[in-house]
């Protein structure tokens, strides 16, 4: 008796560790997120971006100007502060303070000019400003002191994403051969990545183009197919993948690439996902669910549903608590570079937490460091 006692007890004792071995990702494989699994999770709603966040900073943003209510930063270190303000098509250019040093606005439809300004981005190699016209489709640049330096043509056959430092545009395409193409600040072509299926019409390209995943991380571009499961990263130098996203049945065939609009209105398809990572996390945005993963573990640590309150109104994301004990819930990062990430808040929000700050102020950055 006491032998099968004895038994049963490493039996169970090989199960646990098999089951808990399961869990721990061997080293240099890549995460591996159910995502699936955290769009109907339910998990108690008590995390807070403190209990991650290294170090808290708060950045009232300086300018005599007005700004509109929907600024968005696009350029953000130690030192300097580049953000657009859409309502006005104009330009700011900040310390690492807050302090304005320079804003200019050159919109219209002139040669210097842009009509609609996507992506702009600071080439730390030139000391310019670089900014996408997609209006225009022209990539213009401008000095620090917000003067026109050029334009050219800047038709790359997609929609140009992003901008890095260096002035490497990466754009998405419907046309052409594949997917994902990148291209200097030269404009000259220096890579191509997922070719398309050379079977497609252009309702199947388009959909590739629309329902695909996009990251938001600053420093690198990256984007998940909408056929595929790995989110990949891709720079001047290629591309590599970053973690796979289980998608399960939610995941959209092949045979509905021509059914675009179904799949974006359908509540059974994951797409047209937004999400960035930072430090060992990993943020996801699809159909109103925000999820936080550790990609360390593969563990989801956070996930909230957008939230009805009311003429129209919604409420979803993570939250942060303030030191005066007031709370904003935000459904992501404005801006994320590294291990950083920033939330723009009008002055109303933290007036209780930022000494001297009036209503009528201009926004605030609150830069959270992981």
């Amino acid at each position: 008796m006491n032998k099968v006692r004895i038994l049963i007890g490493l039996l169970i004792v090989l199960s646990f560790s098999m089951c808990t071995s399961q869990k721990q990702r061997v080293e240099g494989e890549l995460p591996v997120l159910d995502v699936a699994y955290g769009y109907k999770a339910a998990l108690p709603d008590t995390f807070t971006w403190n209990s991650i966040a290294k170090n808290v900073r708060m950045i009232p943003l300086k300018t005599e100007k007005l700004m509109g209510r929907n600024p968005v930063v696009k350029y953000f270190s130690e030192n300097l502060i580049i953000v657009s303000d859409n309502a006005t098509q104009s330009v700011y250019v900040f310390d690492g303070e807050g302090q304005e040093k320079v804003s200019f606005s050159h919109y219209g439809p002139g040669p210097k000019e842009y009509l609609f300004m996507t992506r702009i981005n600071y080439n730390e190699k030139d000391s310019l400003i670089v900014l996408f016209d997609n209006g225009n489709k022209k990539l213009l640049r401008f000095d620090m002191e917000g003067k026109f330096v050029d334009a050219r043509p800047a038709d790359a056959s997609g929609n140009i994403l992003q901008i890095d430092s260096e002035g490497n545009m990466f754009s998405v395409n419907w046309e052409g051969k594949s997917l994902v193409t990148v291209w200097n600040d030269n404009l000259q072509l220096m890579a191509e990545y997922l070719p398309f299926d050379t079977l497609y019409n252009d309702s199947q390209r388009l959909s590739c183009q629309m329902l695909m995943g996009k990251g938001t991380n600053s420093d690198t571009f990256r984007f998940l197919p909408v056929l595929g499961d790995t989110v990949y990263a891709v720079t001047k130098e290629g591309i590599n993948p970053v973690c796979m996203l289980d998608r399960s049945g939610y995941k959209c065939s092949p045979e509905k690439l021509n059914k675009m609009m179904d799949v974006q209105d359908s509540d059974d398809y994951l797409n047209t996902e937004v999400f960035y990572s930072f430090s060992s996390y990993f943020h996801y945005i699809a159909k109103s669910v925000v999820q936080l993963w550790d990609m360390r573990t593969g563990e989801l640590i956070a996930r909230h549903r957008a939230e009805h309150i009311g003429n129209y109104q919604y409420i979803w994301g993570l939250r942060y608590v303030f030191p005066s004990g007031n709370e904003i819930r935000e459904s992501g990062f404005d801006y994320v570079y590294k291990n950083s990430g920033i939330f723009i808040l009008q002055a109303d929000e933290c007036l209780d937490d930022v000494e001297g700050l009036t209503a009528d102020d201009n926004p605030v950055l609150l830069v959270l460091d992981f």
